[in-house]
């Protein structure tokens, strides 16, 4: 699962939330507005949680990650050989902030061998940044950029890469999403938002954003950029009621344009409970592939069941460029639950599933992953996990399944500062 016994995620700023600002979703690019009464995180690229963006100071970020582990399919290949393999994923990032300004700023390559000869060495490139500004009390600004260039298998040996889920960490669905052959992939995402507060109930933002995928071993490429803007209407600190109207550009292998209105509501009645549900109807352009007239909708639901144990949930139907290249319709499913088993342990486990039949790089698309995750942390920022994850995915004409075993052993620089402090 994301979340391992190593993250931090802030309980004690639960109940004064400053910001407003968007996050990004790693597989759609999509912008999402945040909730002014919401506290802000950034997942950690290192896959040990959420960090939060609130705390005053700076500080460098530095761990180190080395595993090995078990591939029954590293060539996806329907009579493909297993092999051993070894990883070693160092990672540094630094984070900034003052009373009016919060950014953090994170890269990690994960250099992946096998014990076979028949497959090569492999390196993944990660970074992020996101940047928080509150120059008064009614402006708010947000930028978020991430962005990966590598080996698509490696991907799926990588860090788990983490998402908010109201204050739960969660697996995104960009987990199942996987083509065989692909390649080298670049993928960009990044989105801003202008935040401008009316009154004490009443809110503006205006937010764009802009995603990037190319597929070397498709020999394609493709983007998405957007514009949205939203009124939120804040009822009580806990609820709130959003409206919007949002385009999208596809350029590239897809061109074509959409256009979208709709609303939603976001609820979180007490701390770790949370539900956001949005949607509305979208038209497309005739020059777009597939479906023209949908109904977009995104909903997210994370709560703490008891004082050991949380869940999140997350679905959604919408234009995108992800992964798996350019698309105008692409829906997904994830969700998993967390239980504390012991004082250091932690027992995880995630299930996701995309699907999309309006991909320029394959006909139709179905992928599904499931996992589980036992880590448990030790003394001097170390950490210690234990993980299965499994995969198949289908495009119409080939499916195969993947099936991952690993262990690995992380040590956190400021350990007890910033990522070893239990959400429990």
């Amino acid at each position: 699962m994301a979340q391992s016994p190593g993250e931090r995620v802030d309980s004690s700023s639960a109940d004064t939330p400053q910001s407003t600002v968007s996050n990004v979703d790693d597989t759609t690019g999509a912008s999402r507005e945040v909730s002014s009464q919401e506290p802000q995180y950034a997942a950690a690229l290192n896959g040990t949680g959420l960090i939060s963006m609130e705390d005053v100071g700076k500080r460098v970020l530095l761990s180190t990650t080395v595993g090995g582990g078990w591939d029954s399919n590293p060539s996806n290949a329907t009579d493909g050989g297993s092999s051993g393999l070894y990883s070693v994923s160092p990672y540094i990032g630094f984070r900034g902030a003052s009373p009016k300004t919060q950014y953090i700023v994170q890269y990690q390559p994960t250099m992946l061998g096998y014990m076979s000869n028949l497959y090569t060495r492999q390196t993944l490139h990660r970074t992020s940044a996101s940047f928080i500004g509150n120059p008064s009390e009614r402006w708010k600004w947000g930028l978020n950029v991430s962005g990966s260039y590598g080996p698509n298998g490696t991907r799926l040996l990588a860090s788990q890469q983490t998402v908010a889920v109201g204050e739960v960490p969660g697996t995104g669905s960009g987990s199942a999403s996987y083509l065989s052959n692909a390649g080298n992939i670049t993928y960009v995402v990044g989105s801003i938002d202008l935040s401008y507060r009316k009154s004490e109930r009443d809110t503006l933002v205006l937010s764009g954003s802009n995603s990037f995928s190319s597929i070397s071993g498709f020999n394609q490429q493709g983007s998405v950029a957007g514009g949205k803007l939203s009124y939120i209407r804040d009822l009580s600190p806990a609820l709130s009621f959003t409206s919007y109207g949002q385009a999208s550009h596809f350029y590239g292998d897809l061109d074509c344009e959409s256009f979208g209105v709709g609303g939603g509501m976001r609820w979180q009645p007490k701390e770790r409970t949370f539900l956001s549900v949005s949607g509305g109807p979208q038209i497309s352009t005739h020059t777009c592939s597939g479906q023209q007239l949908g109904f977009t909708y995104s909903a997210a639901f994370s709560a703490r069941v008891s004082r050991k144990s949380q869940f999140y949930l997350l679905s959604d139907y919408l234009p995108t460029v992800s992964y798996l290249g350019p698309g105008l319709w692409q829906r997904s499913a994830s969700g998993g639950y967390q239980y504390q088993v012991t004082r250091i342990g932690v027992l995880g486990a995630d299930v996701g599933y995309v699907g999309s039949d309006t991909l320029t790089a394959v006909s139709s698309y179905r992928g599904t992953f499931w996992g589980a995750n036992y880590g448990f942390r030790l003394h001097h920022g170390i950490a210690v996990s234990y993980s299965y994850r499994g995969y198949i995915t289908d495009t119409g004409e080939t499916s195969y399944k993947r099936n991952l075993a690993q262990f690995s052993i992380t040590w956190t620089h400021n350990a007890g500062q910033v990522f070893q402090q239990s959400s429990y």
